[in-house]
């Protein structure tokens, strides 16, 4: 099982050069059976990245894609994941929100991250696949 970033959902949508193409080539294989996990946060993600960019139109769209894709699903963000959160901050000196996703993954036992941000990187438990 693989854990999608948010820029995973935003390559996939807007980019038309190579990460675009490698996302929605993977976007592909989970629709084809391939385990996928996001987060709510990562939804706030995107959706964030979405207004700020001035395509606002596309958050239900966008939003619902995500959530009718097979094989994926999206986890909730548990009370305790800020907890868990802390832990990574500081100990690999991360940002709260690429702490969250790990939280999130470590609680579910997940240890692949398609994402192309390299502070994941610095999670000797983690692969990273990158786009």
């Amino acid at each position: 099982m693989i854990y999608l970033d948010a820029n995973f959902f935003i390559f996939a949508n807007f980019d038309t050069g190579e990460k675009g193409n490698n996302a929605r080539r993977l976007y592909k294989e989970i629709v084809d059976g391939k385990k996928a996990v996001t987060s709510a946060l990562g939804l706030d993600e995107v959706m964030w990245v979405l207004v700020k960019n001035k395509k606002a139109e596309m958050l239900r769209e966008i939003i619902y894609e995500i959530y009718s894709t097979p094989n994926l699903s999206v986890k909730e963000v548990a009370s305790t994941i800020p907890l868990k959160a802390l832990d990574m901050i500081e100990k690999h000196r991360m940002s709260p929100r690429d702490a969250f996703h790990i939280a999130v993954m470590e609680s579910s036992d997940i240890k692949e991250i398609v994402s192309d941000d390299s502070d994941f990187d610095k999670v000797e438990w983690i692969s990273r696949i990158k786009l």
